[in-house]
């Protein structure tokens, strides 16, 4: 078979593949993830074994975090080497949480993109966080790339106005199945965006969600736990259960240093397990006790 012919198998296999996942019917399942940026202030392992110490069994790494663990280098796929990377792997399969999804990074052209899909497959990794506002065509050419390898992109909405939902509906408009949304609800809060009708508009589009309360309605609001802010959080799961289709990553990421951190990310898992089970309180603001 020749190299067209394989290509065109592969894409065809490929499209094959998330349609069937389309057509799967509603009512995802929400699984709870933490986002490596929280813990930027030291190493990927270390970030690994604080996720895990603090309740979570997913992750997502991001690019340019200290490896650590006696491997040289960073979590940047463009520099990483192929004995650092071989280590890696390594030790994400003894490790005690599993990396889901990377980002937000970026690639541009058919060998930057090759580049990136080939790290997210040989780490098992299955979702990539791109920023919104991408140039379309390269878009496209990432999204045939990543949809050959079962990746899938989610647009992420660091931009604005780029990353309201009405914008990043328009920018999902025609693009192909494995490009889904994974915006960030604390960016919305703080753009004047209500999350729940940020959800509800972009509704079975959605890949993940960077997810965090806040302590008030305006920009500059400080990251606080779930449940101890004001986005309702409640009608935020349960809109995404209702509507979404297959796994759905509720990211935790808290962006602010501070010397609680770990206290909140662990009330953030507390929380979300209530909520899982169906014994949050009625209100479901106040964080569950350990």
């Amino acid at each position: 078979m020749n190299t067209s012919r394989r290509n065109l198998v592969a894409t065809a296999a490929a499209a094959a593949a998330f349609a069937a996942l389309a057509a799967l019917p509603c009512a995802a399942d929400l699984e709870l993830s933490l986002q490596a940026y929280t813990f930027r202030d030291r190493s990927f392992v270390e970030t690994v074994e604080t996720a895990a110490r603090l309740g979570y069994k997913n992750l997502e790494a991001y690019p340019g975090q200290r490896l650590g663990g006696g491997m040289q280098g960073t979590t940047d796929y463009n520099s990483i080497k192929p004995e650092t990377l071989a280590q890696l792997k390594a030790y994400l399969a003894k490790a005690p949480v599993k990396v889901v999804s990377y980002g937000v990074t970026g690639a541009n052209g058919e060998a930057q993109w090759r580049r990136l899909t080939a790290f997210c497959k040989e780490l098992g990794i299955g979702l990539v966080q791109v920023e919104v506002g991408i140039n379309p065509a390269n878009l496209s050419i990432g999204a045939k790339i990543a949809g050959e390898a079962g990746v899938k992109i989610g647009l992420h909405n660091h931009k604005q106005p780029a990353g309201r939902p009405e914008a990043v509906l328009k920018a999902l408009a025609g693009a192909a199945p494995n490009v889904g949304a994974s915006s960030d609800i604390g960016h919305w809060q703080n753009s004047g965006v209500n999350p729940v009708d940020g959800v509800k508009i972009l509704k079975g589009r959605f890949f993940s969600i960077h997810a965090i309360d806040s302590s008030g309605p305006k920009a500059g609001s400080k990251d606080v736990a779930f449940g101890a802010g004001v986005i309702d959080l409640v009608a935020i799961m349960d809109e995404l259960k209702k509507n979404e289709k297959g796994t759905v990553y509720i990211t935790v990421e808290d962006e602010w240093q501070h010397p609680g951190l770990e206290a909140d990310v662990a009330a953030c898992a507390r929380w979300f397990n209530a909520w899982k089970r169906g014994d949050l309180a009625k209100t479901g603001r106040k964080a569950p006790g350990k």
